[in-house]
């Protein structure tokens, strides 16, 4: 598109944001690059299982109180790209603590940015305001991905859908 050099970068705990971000940078022909947590805990809202009903505890309390997760350093420096496309899983209606742990740590490297986030409520847009405040950005465009079509397979439709706002 346009020639820009392009990055879509992410998030994932319970495998939708990186199915989302795999299509986009298939789509896009964009790089890609996995934000990895230092002590990565399997997070799935719909998960069963005591581990997972802590591991889902302790990424909502993070989230909802802003907190970054330690986090490794990115394979590729963002600085290189015209555009970043950050994604993020949805935890109490805010920005899941890799994502943001990101932003502290690249956010003065971003040229221009783009969002994307993945969640059980088809709804999430407000998410974008908080991605946009923990980045300092205003995002270039933004799409909320619906986890059940997700699951099903049923997003390239909405892969298209974002692409098209950029």
């Amino acid at each position: 598109m346009d020639g820009k050099k392009m990055l879509v970068v992410f998030h994932s705990s319970s495998g939708n944001t990186k199915r989302v971000a795999q299509a986009i940078a298939e789509a896009l022909s964009a790089d890609l690059e996995q934000i990895r947590e230092v002590n990565p805990r399997h997070v799935d809202i719909r998960g069963k299982g005591l581990d997972n009903f802590l591991n889902m505890g302790r990424a909502v309390l993070g989230a909802i109180a802003g907190r970054g997760t330690p986090i490794k350093e990115a394979q590729r420096d963002p600085a290189d790209y015209d555009l970043i496309l950050i994604g993020t899983p949805v935890y109490a209606n805010s920005v899941s603590g890799p994502v943001r742990a990101y932003f502290n740590q690249y956010r003065t490297r971003f040229k221009e940015v783009a969002f994307f986030c993945t969640g059980e409520d088809p709804n999430n847009e407000r998410i974008f305001q908080k991605m946009e405040a923990a980045c300092g950005k205003a995002p270039k465009a933004v799409f909320a991905f619906h986890a059940p079509k997700i699951k099903a397979g049923e997003f390239s439709s909405q892969v298209e859908a974002f692409i098209s706002r950029l």
